[in-house]
């Protein structure tokens, strides 16, 4: 008799606003609170959630039903869900923080996080994870553009205090450098492009990457969906690489909305 399959841990909150910081230009830091953070015992900072942010002219979140799929929900209605990572959690001081790019008021998220104000509700949904996004190597190598920042930044905390390796970071330009906390012997460059989803060098300054001959290896890359297929086409042809040493995720697709690049994102994060 075949088992079925344990459906993953469900996680859900509504949070308030506790506090909003710029951390740049283009980089909002939202902290949330709220007593039902408890749900989120099993969550783990790097892994993606969902946010349901309310619907355009009101503040109230509302919890899509049961087992409806993602393509049901009514944004105009209901508000909209999108993807975003898990930037810390403290359950002691019950606050998880959530960073945002801020590209303007046509993103709703970026909408959102630009005009809220604190005691803002939030809505946080996340499914337990089994798998850990960071792998311990020797030798580690990181890619991302301006909408991996938060999930580079978990890595680099990660980090055993004597790694080594190289992060890429493409950001709009030289206002949204930041300190990243990150282990000596890791060298953190920073690329501009001030055209996000055109023309990023991500690419071609990762296949410039010289990998050790030697020890354990991971790689991370999380960019816009073409950026990542150049990359993915690369670490394949890399001989001294076995399928688990990298993982490579389109993060968004330029000129779709998160709902209409779903498949094709996932079509290529699963290479």
């Amino acid at each position: 008799m075949k088992q079925e399959k344990m459906k993953p841990e469900l996680m859900r909150a509504v949070l308030t606003i506790k506090s909003k910081t710029f951390l740049s230009p283009h980089y909002i830091s939202v902290v949330l609170e709220g007593e039902d953070l408890k749900n989120f015992k099993n969550a783990e900072v790097g892994d993606n959630n969902k946010l349901l942010i309310p619907a355009r002219g009101t503040k109230t979140v509302i919890f899509p039903a049961p087992g409806a799929a993602a393509s049901t929900h009514n944004e105009a209605a209901a508000g909209v869900m999108r993807t975003y990572t898990l930037r810390n959690l403290n359950l002691e001081k019950q606050e998880m923080t959530i960073e945002f790019v801020a590209h303007g008021e046509e993103g709703p998220a970026s909408a959102w996080a630009i005009s809220a104000e604190i005691g803002d509700q939030l809505g946080v949904m996340m499914k337990k994870k089994e798998k850990k996004i960071f792998q311990r190597a020797d030798w580690y190598l990181f890619a991302g553009d301006h909408t991996a920042l938060p999930v580079i930044s978990v890595l680099l905390e990660s980090m055993q205090d004597d790694a080594i390796g190289e992060v890429l970071i493409e950001v709009q330009g030289p206002e949204d450098v930041m300190e990243l906390k990150h282990p000596a012997g890791v060298n953190v460059v920073w690329l501009f492009n001030p055209t996000p989803g055109l023309g990023s060098s991500l690419p071609e300054v990762f296949r410039w990457a010289k990998f050790p001959s030697h020890g354990t290896k991971f790689l991370f890359a999380a960019a816009e969906s073409q950026a990542i297929i150049e990359i993915q086409h690369f670490l394949r042809a890399q001989p001294e690489l076995s399928r688990n040493d990298w993982k490579a995720y389109s993060y968004w697709k330029l000129g779709q909305s998160e709902n209409q690049s779903a498949e094709a994102r996932r079509l290529v994060s699963k290479q």
